[in-house]
């Protein structure tokens, strides 16, 4: 186990961008593997039974804090090392299967002692020395402080996930970490999430509106001439169907527009709405983050979509939905193409769930969809702006058949065989 550079207990969290590299030693008993992290895209170029998928794996396992690695997996250890020249190693040749779901209870001497299970106090002290030094690795990696998707090869997409007998594993990590699920449900219910979330925050600004108005009737109102330009058809449309009938009614929404319309509402008898209206339309920019992601969603979902389907994003009513170009029919999402879901359910975690700054890990992302779309996938990923790690494994040449060639290499350049 590597001690070159002490590991410390300190606080600070692991960012991705601490990341340098990450080694695999004796992958298969015969191969070691050091990749690159300190790369913003690092496309891995492999035929099958190279074993891009088993080290894409054991990768996903480590950021996402698994300390089971070794039970489906073979390989001796693993390294993390880190821009500051830190370096984390985990030997699992050197300790016991059992010890490492005793981690989870640091400094108990005598559970490491039962563990061992020897008189020999000269071989207690070595398997404690061994057990407390990769203790204190594993602390370390727990430390990281970002989020990582893993897109794996064994992805169905055209059931749901129930008819699968899909289980989630219930784990207690610091990190977010998700294994990209593609059952038309869970893109259903990303969408309606969506939805109940700007309406309520719609509701919630209107009510932070009337507070602010109560105050200010009190100590008297202040209207300037930003507050009258800032009042426009369009934005008042989108905010009155946002707050919805229920709190404005439908006729005192159209005289509001019937006044901004034809000027009236410049009025000097119109200052208490123009002051109203415009910290409505203040707070609702608020929202305009959440707008202009679900756009973003939709605009690269329709560049893939056959032309005859369209994604649709209503403002007005916080809806997504998929049409037909033809007739206006709304179409479902389980009626698309095996493609067109793929498609949809990756850019929803990357464009709509996922947070900002995360690592997505790619096994084969030329499955299931044609040359095109390979082209535009990956730079498409990139321009989402949250993630700052992408790591693919691919043996399609269209994959990096784009801007990101540069950023392909062949995997041997990394496998040192012995």
């Amino acid at each position: 186990m590597e001690t070159n550079e002490p590991i410390t207990n300190e606080s600070k969290t692991i960012s991705i961008s601490d990341l340098k590299s990450f080694t695999i030693r004796g992958l298969f008993g015969y191969k070691d593997i050091v990749l690159p992290l300190d790369k913003e895209v690092l496309i891995l170029i492999a035929e099958n039974g190279a074993g891009k998928t088993n080290i894409l794996n054991i990768l996903y396992q480590v950021l996402s804090l698994d300390i089971n690695i070794t039970k489906s997996l073979k390989f001796n250890s693993i390294c993390i090392q880190f821009n500051n020249y830190k370096k984390c190693e985990l030997d699992f040749t050197e300790i016991d299967q059992e010890a490492l779901k005793k981690l989870i209870k640091p400094n108990d001497l005598f559970v490491v002692m039962d563990i061992i299970g020897s008189e020999n106090r000269e071989k207690i002290e070595k398997e404690e020395k061994i057990i407390s030094q990769f203790e204190i690795n594993w602390q370390e990696i727990q430390k990281i402080d970002f989020n990582t998707l893993y897109f794996p090869t064994y992805r169905r997409i055209e059931e749901d996930l129930s008819n699968l007998g899909y289980e989630n594993p219930k784990r207690n990590y610091n990190n977010t970490t998700t294994l990209i699920k593609f059952g038309m449900e869970d893109v259903k219910k990303e969408f309606k999430e969506i939805q109940t979330e700007i309406k309520n925050t719609a509701f919630e600004l209107f009510s932070r509106v009337t507070g602010e108005m109560l105050t200010h009737f009190i100590e008297g109102l202040n209207v300037t001439q930003e507050m009258r330009e800032s009042i426009n058809i369009d934005i008042l449309n989108l905010i009155l169907s946002r707050v919805g009938e229920k709190n404005i009614s439908k006729i005192e929404q159209e005289k509001m527009k019937e006044l901004v319309i034809s000027g009236q509402i410049n009025e000097p008898k119109y200052d208490d709405l123009v002051y109203f209206l415009s910290k409505l339309i203040n707070l609702y920019q608020d929202q305009k983050t959440i707008d202009e992601t679900i756009k973003s969603f939709v605009n690269v979902c329709n560049k893939y979509l056959n032309p005859s389907k369209k994604i649709i994003y209503d403002e007005s009513i916080a809806e997504i939905y998929i049409k037909q170009t033809r007739n206006n029919e709304i179409i479902e999402l389980n009626h698309l193409s095996s493609g067109e879901k793929q498609i949809i359910s990756l850019f929803s975690k990357v464009y709509l769930e996922a947070e900002e700054d995360f690592i997505l890990i790619i096994d084969e992302p030329e499955l299931s969809i044609s040359v095109e779309w390979q082209q535009m996938l990956l730079p498409d990923i990139m321009k989402s702006g949250k993630c700052k790690r992408l790591i693919a494994a691919t043996h399609s040449p269209f994959i990096f058949d784009n801007e990101l060639d540069h950023c392909a290499y062949a995997l041997s350049q990394f496998v040192t065989e012995h």
